[in-house]
């Protein structure tokens, strides 16, 4: 595709600060989606629900109402003038959502708020992506993504240790007794303790200015493409699409699936407390997590100084490979501190992929289209991730081996399907990849 290009606006102190808000937003959003892993147990014996139940909420619920909002999100932020006001709406709404999880009595009413949260989600990474691509050149985007990409796994592990401090905090007092509400259980109080963080990150977000956009398509004017000219620029390039958004879809399958299931794994298998499960997972998804994730980003930048063209994938492909077997052999150790050890490993080498597989598709996508291309790519993400990939888990479990006890190897099986499916799809679309990149405006204007 043949580009026009555009001055990078801000200095560079502002472009990395630009990346700090938005690095604080995914923070929060991981905390607010991921906490709910932590209080699997309590909300069980709570509301009287099973593993699949639990599973919707955590997955599907959060995919239900994206799936629908996805794209005429993804056209707002390749046609908006200000789109950190997007994931301003965004940030208050899931919040907003997220305190009335804290006033759920029912599962109805507690997946109906799951799907609030998932629709406020829906708006920050297909903005923060498009904004960071028109902040940094391709040389500097994957690190830059990274960077914000670290927000999860870092509010991941915040979630689980700040709401396992705030669980057994309220578990001790009893939980909130609030005026208009009565009486709440510890797991409800932990939402509405969560919820108004949210206000302080929507003021930072403002302070967000609005960007020149980039390497556009020639052919096209500056606003969006309409949704037929996106289906047909990816129709033209279906196999290239179809490898790119079915590896990120199946990695996302595979780490939400884990990371949903770990902590009760943890308390099922070797008997250790919901408290003490949620802050060592934690730690290791923040530590490991982080440490991976901007490594990956680094090594992207040092391979492409150096000509690799298909450096993003081929860091993908690598990681994919090294990781199979720790993450397999993870939950099958016989303790706790083993099968700790081990996924810190599968982390640590895992996280490298999830910020350059992102710059993969933003360095092939034109700039008027990477909204609606990432809203995409991120609806198969939530549908396969999320809507399957705790549901697959929990299924196995409860339909397969049809015992609780089993866990552990549904969660072995997973990387065991999953791992050398991704592999093979990676292998044989590289071609493909170097083909685009070489063509797009990514590879003259780094």
């Amino acid at each position: 595709m043949a580009t026009v290009a555009a001055p990078r606006g801000g200095s560079e102190g502002y472009r990395w600060y630009v990346v700090a808000i938005l690095f604080l937003a995914y923070c929060l959003s991981a905390i607010d989606a991921r906490v709910l892993t932590l209080l699997i147990v309590p909300i069980k014996r709570d509301l009287g629900l099973s593993d699949f139940e639990i599973s919707l909420l955590q997955g599907f619920a959060f995919a239900l109402l994206y799936s629908l909002a996805a794209i005429p999100l993804g056209r707002l932020v390749d046609s908006s003038r200000n789109r950190a006001r997007i994931v301003v709406y965004g940030v208050l709404f899931w919040s907003l959502m997220t305190t009335l999880c804290g006033t759920a009595r029912s599962f109805g009413q507690l997946f109906f708020a799951r799907i609030g949260v998932g629709v406020g989600e829906a708006t920050l990474s297909p903005t923060a992506y498009s904004l960071i691509s028109d902040y940094f050149g391709s040389r500097r985007r994957a690190l830059a993504i990274s960077f914000y990409a670290i927000g999860y796994p870092i509010g991941g592990g915040i979630a689980l240790i700040l709401g396992g401090v705030l669980l057994r905090h309220f578990t001790t007092a009893g939980g909130l007794v609030l005026p208009a509400l009565g009486p709440l259980q510890p797991w409800q109080s932990v939402f509405l303790v969560l919820g108004p963080p949210g206000l302080i990150v929507a003021a930072l977000m403002m302070t967000i200015r609005e960007p020149v956009r980039r390497e556009l398509a020639a052919g096209y004017n500056d606003g969006a493409v309409p949704l037929a000219g996106v289906l047909g620029w990816l129709k033209g390039r279906l196999w290239l699409y179809t490898m790119l958004i079915g590896v990120i879809s199946l990695l996302g399958m595979l780490a939400i699936g884990s990371s949903v299931w770990y902590p009760t794994f943890l308390v099922r298998t070797y008997g250790v407390s919901v408290a003490e499960a949620g802050f060592a997972y934690g730690t290791v998804i923040l530590v490991c997590g982080t440490v991976g994730t901007l490594c990956g980003g680094w090594v992207s930048g040092r391979l492409m100084k150096s000509g690799r063209a298909d450096a993003n994938l081929r860091i993908v492909l690598v990681t994919s490979i090294l990781k199979a077997l720790p993450l397999i052999a993870a939950p099958l150790m016989p303790s706790a501190p083993l099968a700790l050890a081990f996924l810190a490993l599968g982390a640590l080498i895992g996280q490298a992929a999830q910020g350059v597989m992102i710059a993969a598709i933003q360095d092939v996508t034109p700039n008027q289209m990477r909204g609606q291309v990432m809203a995409i790519t991120l609806l198969f993400v939530n549908l396969i991730g999320l809507g399957l990939g705790a549901s697959m888990i929990a299924a196995i479990t409860d339909f397969g081996f049809g015992d609780e006890a089993m866990l552990r190897y549904s969660l072995a099986l997973s990387g065991v399907v999953l791992l050398p499916i991704i592999v093979a799809m990676i292998v044989a679309g590289l071609p493909a990849y170097r083909r685009a990149y070489e063509a797009s405006g990514a590879a003259v204007a780094q």
